[in-house]
């Protein structure tokens, strides 16, 4: 078993297993198994939830979890950093700017996100990191890309390059 998958199911007996407040007595129940886990994470991405669609891509990322389906990982990115979550964008931001999945590189819509991230995350790190990857990348980009990627047109096109 992978270190990270251990860490994964010890983190979710202490967030998912149910909290009261007070002065109860919560009796001690078993921790979930990984495969509990990871089931849980993998139902409450395919509901929408933008935090564990980023937890799930990130581990299939990693490699510490396989991917359910070709392109899960960059579909599964690309939703939660639409509905916000910035790290999920951060790291979109760096697939499409290296390319994955036999994807070729996509510097718009990497410059794009890395933008986006760096003014709106809520952290001065992740706006930080945009912020160093965008001035990184500019160089390296056409000036009508530049603009393609200024015009919102990169996430526009996004469903047309997913792998």
């Amino acid at each position: 078993m992978k270190p990270g998958i251990l860490a994964l199911a010890c983190a979710l007996a202490l967030v998912a297993a149910p909290q009261r407040g007070g002065t109860e007595v919560i009796a001690p129940r078993a921790a979930p198994s990984v495969d509990e886990s990871v089931a849980w994470y993998r139902a409450r991405a395919a509901a929408g939830d933008a935090a564990a669609q980023y937890e799930v891509a990130h581990l299939e990322f990693i490699g510490l979890l396989p991917q359910s389906a070709a392109g899960e990982t960059v579909r599964l990115l690309t939703a939660a950093a639409e509905a916000g979550n910035d790290q999920a964008a951060l790291l979109l931001a760096r697939l499409r700017e290296f390319g994955f999945e036999g994807a070729a590189p996509d510097p718009v819509q990497a410059f794009a996100w890395y933008e986006r991230v760096a003014v709106r995350a809520p952290t001065a790190d992740l706006r930080a990191t945009a912020a160093e990857a965008s001035r990184r990348l500019r160089p390296r980009m056409t000036a009508a890309q530049l603009a393609q990627a200024a015009t919102g047109a990169a996430f526009s096109s996004a469903q047309a390059h997913s792998p």
